[in-house]
Parts: structure tokens; C-alpha cells; sequence
């Protein structure tokens, strides 16, 4: 599996999982429809997200197993060179490399740190430099 293959799967994952966004009081009162929550009790059954987001607070658990397991997955797919590699290629187009010239942005997407990059990190990140560039011409 490549990388924007995962990335999709991941990103399924988080789209079907059930939270709600809203950005003004009809929007809430919606979410609170749909829950079937009464606005008493919306302190004892939701939890906010950020970006205006809200989850069922049973969800809480479903949630951080959700993120842990796209974590992992990402955490275990990058000890692949040629997947990683793909990763930061395409991670630096995503932050307009081309711009800005730092790859930090990209190394942070996948838990890098560029201050402690490994030698392996440092040669999968030259390789996706380099086939960045390429790309460009």
C-alpha cells in the first residue's frame, strides 16, 4: 500500500466515525436533533472537539482508538523506505516546498522531528527532495 492509499483509508476512518461539526446556534441545535440530546443534559453527554466539532461522550473511548490506530499504521508503514520516501515527496508538494524551501512542515505531518532525524530519515528525505524537484521540471 502506498502512502495516499493510506492516507485515504485513514481519512474514511475519520469521515464515517460519528462527530458533528457546527459553526452557530442552528447548526448546534441540529446536532442536539439528531443525538437527541436536550440541551440540560448536553454537558453530561458531549464533549467539544477542536474546529468546532462535537462527539457523543460514549464515543470518547471509539475516538482515541481511532487516532491510535492511524497513528500506528502511519508510524509502521514509515519504517519503509520507499513508502517514506513517497510520504515526505508527497508531503512536501502538500506545503509547497517549492516556496517555502522548509521541509519542517512535512516532517511533522509524519511525527519527524528535523532536528532529529535519523540517517535513514535523512536519505529517504534527499531521495523525495530530489524527486520533488523532478516533478517540477
Amino acid at each position: 500500500m502506498n502512502y495516499q492509499e493510506l492516507k485515504q483509508i485513514q481519512r474514511k476512518r475519520v469521515n464515517e466515525f460519528p462527530m458533528r461539526f457546527a459553526f452557530n446556534d442552528a447548526q448546534f441545535q441540529e446536532i442536539l436533533d439528531e443525538w437527541e440530546i436536550d440541551r440540560n443534559e448536553m454537558k453530561d453527554k458531549l464533549y467539544k472537539i477542536p474546529g468546532g466539532g462535537f462527539i457523543r461522550k460514549t464515543d470518547s473511548d471509539a475516538l482515541a482508538e481511532l487516532v491510535e490506530l492511524n497513528a500506528k499504521e502511519m508510524r509502521d508503514a514509515i519504517k519503509d523506505d520507499e513508502f517514506l520516501t513517497e510520504a515526505l515527496e508527497y508531503e512536501l508538494a502538500n506545503h509547497e516546498y517549492c516556496i517555502t524551501y522548509d521541509p519542517a512542515d512535512a516532517l511533522d505531518v509524519l511525527g519527524l522531528d528535523p532536528k532529529r532525524l535519523t540517517a535513514r530519515e535523512k536519505d529517504c528525505l534527499k531521495k523525495a527532495k530530489e524527486r520533488y524537484w523532478a516533478n517540477l521540471q
